[in-house]
């Protein structure tokens, strides 16, 4: 066994290819824009399709059982009103709830429970995790929801005083 030196010099370290500054500015900016691009998609998927009479027109007078055996009727009424489709099985509308409950003390607020199962279940997560000022309907169909355009939970949507629809936003929405 000799201890001569290799007769190949240890290669140099390899490093990622450099690019020049105008190829990286310009590659970040292509990503930017691709990013941008399915945000925005995905924002548009995920947008309820409002059918338009709800927007130029008052919604319909809707009037439906309520989870504790009374009725809401939902028609405009003078006052702003909030409509919130929801699901005991959203995990962002579990989070949401609990505000929407507080809120529901002092505005009329109608939450929907959108494929939630029957009515006693949907009074079971209710009470659990005590949710006791909402006015609360059952949709174990998703018939109303379909009206409303809504495939996504949680959605909500801002009737202004005459019963049209100004605005509807999914996912969380903050205080």
């Amino acid at each position: 066994m000799s201890n001569a030196p290799s007769p190949t010099p240890p290669s140099e370290p390899t490093h990622a290819p450099v690019f020049p500054k105008k190829r990286r500015r310009w590659l970040w900016l292509v990503e930017l824009a691709v990013f941008i691009g399915i945000f925005w998609a995905v924002r548009a998927y995920m947008a309820p399709h409002i059918p338009p009479q709800f927007t130029e027109h008052p919604l319909p007078i809707i009037t439906a059982p309520t989870v504790d055996g009374g009725t809401a009727t939902i028609a405009a009424n003078g006052k702003p009103t909030l409509i919130v489709f929801w699901a005991t099985w959203c995990g962002v509308c579990h989070i949401e709830l609990p505000w929407l409950n507080n809120l529901a003390k002092t505005e009329q607020i109608y939450t929907i429970a959108l494929q939630s199962g029957s009515t006693e279940e949907v009074r079971a997560y209710l009470a659990k995790n005590q949710l006791n000022h909402l006015t609360v309907i059952n949709d174990p169909d998703g018939q109303i929801a379909k009206q409303f355009g809504v495939g996504v939970t949680p959605t909500l949507f801002f009737l202004n005083p005459d019963g049209r629809i100004a605005m509807s936003e999914t996912g969380i929405t903050s205080p």
